[in-house]
């Protein structure tokens, strides 16, 4: 049976972390005496465990419009402005989320009422339906990429492949290796001869 909590001790902080505090279960207790400052802190109920961004800057709280789809995206204002993000998001379906949409942590984001940033990073939104369909091309994008039998794969044969060398995935080595021919060099008429489909790599002893 767990013994029960002595008062004044903030309820966040686990039990076995107490038990070791105050000698319970079998552990010798550190002496009251011993208790820095930053322990007796993390004991105190009365001290809140906050974040140093307290309200957390750029932040939803609450959404009030769920028939969007919310993201930061870059836009700095000031003496370099760059509006080329945004710009680019607007051409693609995205809106600029106002106060109607969201409700903020932090009252600073929102400097009018269809106007709100982060720092260099305005709110926009944009259709839940639209924003699903990115995301199954991005997602279908990313699977292509990693997939080797796909053409848009960098680790793909098509991009693999020089001009004129045809290629192919190695699925069966024993089967490929037995008809593999050791090429070779020779000199006719003054030009090179290449023959063969493999080459060996020699290897110096000790390597």
């Amino acid at each position: 049976m767990s013994q029960p909590r002595p008062q004044g001790i903030d309820p966040q902080v686990p039990d076995s972390l107490l038990d070791q505090i105050l000698g319970r279960k079998g552990h010798d207790p550190i002496p009251r005496a011993a208790w820095n400052e930053e322990l007796q802190d993390l004991l105190n109920p009365s001290i809140s465990a906050r974040p140093p961004h307290v309200p957390e800057s750029g932040r939803i709280k609450t959404i009030k419009n769920n028939e969007y789809h919310y993201f930061l995206a870059f836009d700095r204002c000031g003496s370099d402005p760059r509006h080329e993000r945004v710009e680019a998001l607007r051409g693609a379906g995205w809106e600029y989320a106002t106060t109607d949409d969201v409700e903020m942590y932090s009252k600073d984001n929102v400097k009018q009422s269809n106007e709100i940033r982060s720092g260099d990073r305005r709110l926009m939104k944009i259709p839940k339906q639209r924003w699903r369909e990115i995301r199954k091309d991005q997602n279908l994008k990313a699977l292509a990429y990693i997939n080797p039998r796909s053409p848009a794969s960098p680790m793909g044969v098509a991009s693999m492949a020089a001009t004129g060398i045809s290629s192919s995935i190695m699925e069966d080595f024993a089967s490929e290796r037995a008809r593999a021919v050791v090429g070779d060099v020779s000199v006719e008429d003054g030009s090179l001869k290449f023959s063969g489909n493999a080459s060996k790599a020699r290897i110096p002893k000790g390597e």
